[in-house]
């Protein structure tokens, strides 16, 4: 059977490219031959670059035509052998033919061979068996071809080598091709292939090399067919145009995407069955000292070096270079370079250890390069490959590489560090620290055992001062991602704390208000502990900070404060960014956002969002990005960018998708987002797939709730609509949240139950409404209230001027007001005024339009037509044709950001943020970035 090929040869099932010309060689010397005209061929070629894909389109080829095909291959530990190849190419054939006619090969000069091939007589050194091989060979040529085809000749045994250099010599006129494929000599003591058969007159030499780009595109399409010119490009340069390779990386880019290529350490997918086959062939090739220098360069990979090598696998530098250039040859290790040709082959070598060597060598890595001074990221990757040991130096490595990728803005490394480092059990470590440090990093990295990491830390520590940071921390997990099981502990732990340290006291205190704040059961516990604190009792800045930032949260949840007192103590709070750089163990800044965003502070709550956003990217922390993704679509809702809203709530989704409040949160938005755009299926859709968001009874669902009465309200659901709020009022009273900005709920159940014709008692809702949300002064949540009155009134005079008396006010809803104009205009078309009803409608159906709020510019434009006017429709092309995702993604184009950076800032990967660039510049008719730039400019110049 044909040999396996080496290591880095083309699997077989692989059409070659960009190989027509030593095609053509091997078609030439076939048809020779074929006319009596024999031919040598030798394919000298480095390990990868298709010698065994050659030799098989020889064969193919041969057989096809009908000739006796022989094929041979031996190994290393057959170079003993004598005559092997010679056995295995000739042995069989002589051995098949009948009686007569093996006797007569046998007879005479044959006789030799015979002798060799039936009886095994190794013959004494000399020409006979050369010339008796000869006679065989022409012998079985005189029935039909003969093509004889050796592979890995490199290992060839030195007789065999011989009697092919004879036969090479002699057979111009036997119909008889021999085609042999080698590759560097290894060693002084082989013989050399080349040089035995390439000279011999009429024969070729073929010399395949790396593949060009266009044969790289193509071949890494025939198996990434969905691979874009940037990932060609990649898999070209990194494969370096060898065959294998490129289709090994190419079968990796198919399975694992981008990312494989882009950082294969981490993302490496196994190697292909033949290819691992044909890897675990050459480790057993070399001798065990080499196979200890390549396990060693696997598992040392970027880090390895002379030194670090020598080191582990006990080796002299003069042995080693030997070592590294037999590797070489093999295919295994870079020419030039401590390292294995490629880090898929570092992932394939270590993938053949045993688990016990494997873990044994990585220990032994980890020893050598911190007696060397290396960083203790790299010694740490070590590490996490080893069991526990009670090393200190290794639990202090593990802990500074921690600190490291916290700095660096990748907790979840973070997080496997620090629980490797809680693991090693080392003396002397302080077991409540570490698992401080894992509680926060846990919550970065978003695990859901950051509750469970820092209430352990709580138990174990015996500092005071620790308990409070460790209590601050589980304080703000709690109101970013509540969960019941730990809040009497919590609240326990901060009672505990003694009062001989006021500053100490006061910080315990703010944690148990954290704690608190989604525990609207518990709101009447908070709120009294709200208003016993005193800010300016403490010096300490982010205290002072967090204590008013409590106090702002109170009175905008309540509405008892008015929104401009409010927003003052936020924007005190906010002052000196005290908050913001504590935004992951306190509430503090997070309840600002929310405060200013009520209190319609737009510019403030937008910088605050974007300084979180710029921490989040920065710590890396999945948390608080998607905290900032949920109040940039909740900010984006507000002011009526429907687009924007959506894919930020979507964004908020992905990075946050367990129930809780940023999930439930960012799902009340998007809900929002889909009924004003219209999409009411895809918003049922949305709430149909998470019930859990809105049926339950942790707090967190009322938002949703009220996201699920609105959707009813915008299909026509009156009744149920009505339902639907009124439930959500029992729900927020019961909670302490009256105020009509935090939940317009008397807003929804007033509209429901106008459209119902039940308007007095929709007026009497709407009245309540509007009085409170003029008692707290936040414009948006007060038009809201006007516009809910507005429809209670019957039409006519009335409410045409109850919709104009509420347009003279100033607020940032635009939807509102959009639809405040078209109820005014709708009023006076009714009443005769066309002229004046247009001047209303006209910006309602623009803004409507520019927003994205199909049923509101839908019906703005019914009546501009009762006026009289022949609007255009809604806008379908351009940058209203874009998706949200696809809009946001333009919009960082535009601002600078590469791709890169936006892949980064939007947690996706880059071929994402290449797909959506494309899509979009195909809608928006451009071909680059500075045309993105025009166009965008152009299209925000236009809006209204």
């Amino acid at each position: 059977m044909p040999a396996l090929s080496s290591l880095t040869d083309a699997p077989r099932s692989s059409p070659l490219v960009e190989r027509d010309p030593e095609l053509a060689a091997i078609d030439r010397a076939i048809a020779a031959a074929a006319g009596g005209e024999g031919r040598t061929i030798v394919v000298d070629a480095a390990p990868g670059l298709g010698k065994t894909a050659l030799l098989d389109a020889a064969e193919q080829r041969t057989r096809d035509a009908g000739w006796l095909v022989r094929r041979a291959a031996h190994g290393p530990r057959e170079r003993f052998f004598s005559h092997g190849i010679v056995r295995t190419l000739l042995e069989t054939p002589l051995r098949r033919l009948d009686d007569g006619a093996r006797e007569r090969a046998a007879a005479g000069l044959g006789g030799a061979a015979a002798r060799l091939l039936l009886d095994g007589e190794v013959p004494e050194a000399g020409p006979e068996v050369g010339h008796s091989v000869l006679w065989l060979c022409a012998a079985l040529a005189a029935e039909r071809p003969l093509a004889l085809l050796v592979d890995d000749a490199q290992w060839a045994d030195a007789q065999s080598l011989t009697v092919l250099s004879y036969l090479a010599r002699r057979i111009a006129d036997l119909p008889i091709v021999l085609a042999v494929a080698t590759r560097s000599r290894i060693g002084d003591w082989e013989p050399d292939p080349v040089g035995l058969l390439g000279g011999v007159g009429g024969g070729t030499v073929l010399a395949p090399g790396t593949l060009g780009r266009a044969a790289a595109f193509e071949l890494t399409r025939r198996h990434a067919p969905g691979a874009s010119d940037a990932d060609c490009r990649a898999v070209h340069r990194s494969s370096g145009g060898n065959p294998w390779l490129l289709i090994e990386l190419s079968r990796q880019l198919a399975i694992g995407g981008p990312d494989v290529l882009r950082d294969p350490l981490r993302h490496a997918v196994p190697l292909s069955p033949d290819a691992r086959v044909q890897l675990r062939r050459r480790l057993s090739d070399v001798s065990p000292a080499d196979r200890a220098v390549a396990d060693a360069l696997a598992i040392l990979a970027a880090a390895a070096d002379h030194h670090a090598v020598a080191e582990i696998v006990g080796a002299g530098a003069g042995d080693l270079t030997v070592a590294r250039g037999r590797l070489a040859a093999e295919g295994l290790c870079a020419a030039d370079a401590w390292r294995l040709a490629h880090p898929l082959l570092e992932a394939a070598v270590r993938a053949e250890l045993g688990p016990f060597e494997r873990e044994r060598l990585h220990r032994e890595a980890a020893r050598v390069l911190a007696a060397d001074g290396a960083a203790p990221e790299l010694v740490a990757e070590h590490l996490l490959a080893c069991g526990p040991a009670s090393d200190p130096a290794a639990s202090a490595a593990l802990q500074e590489a921690a600190a490291r990728a916290t700095e660096r803005g990748e907790p979840e490394l973070a997080a496997a560090l620090v629980t490797r480092a809680l693991e090693e059990r080392a003396p002397g470590d302080d077991r409540a620290a570490i698992l401080a440090r894992l509680g926060t990093t846990a919550f970065h990295a978003g695990r859901s055992d950051a509750h469970e990491q820092l209430q352990q830390a709580l138990t174990a520590s015996r500092d005071q001062a620790t308990r409070v940071e460790i209590l601050q921390r589980l304080g703000a997990l709690q109101a970013i991602a509540p969960t019941g099981e730990w809040l009497d502990g919590v609240l326990a732990a901060g009672d505990q704390i003694d009062g001989d340290d006021p500053d100490l006291k006061l910080a315990a205190e703010l944690a148990a208000m954290d704690a608190l704040l989604t525990h609207t059961d518990r709101h009447a516990e908070r709120a009294e502990r709200v208003r016993a604190i005193a800010p300016l009792s403490t010096d300490v800045p982010e205290l002072q900070a967090a204590a008013l930032a409590h106090r702002a949260w109170l009175g905008a949840e309540t509405g008892l404060v008015e929104a401009s007192t409010c927003a003052g103590l936020a924007r005190a709070a906010l002052a000196d960014d005290a908050l913001l750089r504590l935004a992951d163990r306190r509430a503090g800044f997070h309840l600002c956002v929310r405060v200013l965003m009520v209190t319609d502070r737009v510019e403030d709550a937008d910088a605050a969002i974007r300084a979180l956003r710029d921490s989040a990217a920065e710590s890396g922390s999945i948390v608080l990005a998607a905290a900032a993704a949920w109040y940039a679509g909740d900010l984006a809702l507000c002011v009526g960018r429907l687009q924007e809203a959506e894919c930020e709530a979507r964004r908020a989704i992905e990075l946050a998708p367990a129930p809780g409040l940023v999930s439930a949160a960012s799902t009340e938005v998007l809900v929002g987002a889909l009924a004003e755009r219209g999409a009411l299926d895809d918003a049922r859709a949305v709430l149909d797939a998470r019930p859990e968001l809105w049926r339950g009874d942790e707090g967190w669902e009322t938002g949703v709730r009220h996201a699920r009465a609105r959707l009813l309200l915008a299909a026509g659901e009156f009744e149920q609509a009505a339902e639907a709020a009124r439930e959500v009022g029992e729900r927020r009273l019961a909670q302490g949240r009256g105020n009509p900005a935090w939940t317009s709920w008397r807003a929804t159940l007033a509209h429901a139950l106008a459209h119902l014709g039940r308007l007095e008692e929709a007026a009497v809702v709407a009245d309540e409404n509007v009085a409170l949300a003029h008692a707290f002064g936040a414009p948006t949540a007060l038009m809201t209230a006007l516009l809910a009155r507005t429809v209670c009134e019957p039409p006519g005079e009335r409410r045409a001027a109850q919709a104009a008396a509420a347009l003279e006010l100033e607020a940032p809803a635009v939807l509102e007001r959009a639809q405040l104009q078209v109820e005014l205009g709708s009023m006076l078309v009714r009443l005769g005024r066309r002229i004046e009803a247009r001047d209303a409608l006209r910006p309602a159906f623009a803004t409507a339009d520019a927003a994205g709020a199909a049923p509101l510019a839908e019906r703005a434009r019914r009546e501009l037509v009762a006026s009289g006017l022949r609007p255009r429709k809604a806008a379908l092309d351009g940058v209203a044709s874009l998706t949200p995702r696809q809009a946001q993604v333009c919009g960082l184009a535009a601002g600078g950001r590469s791709n890169r950076e936006i892949a980064q800032e939007l947690f996706l990967s880059v071929k994402t943020i290449e797909t959506h660039l494309a899509a979009a510049y195909e809608k928006l008719g451009v071909s680059g970035r500075a045309e993105l730039v025009a166009a965008l400019a152009a299209a925000e110049a236009e809006a209204p």
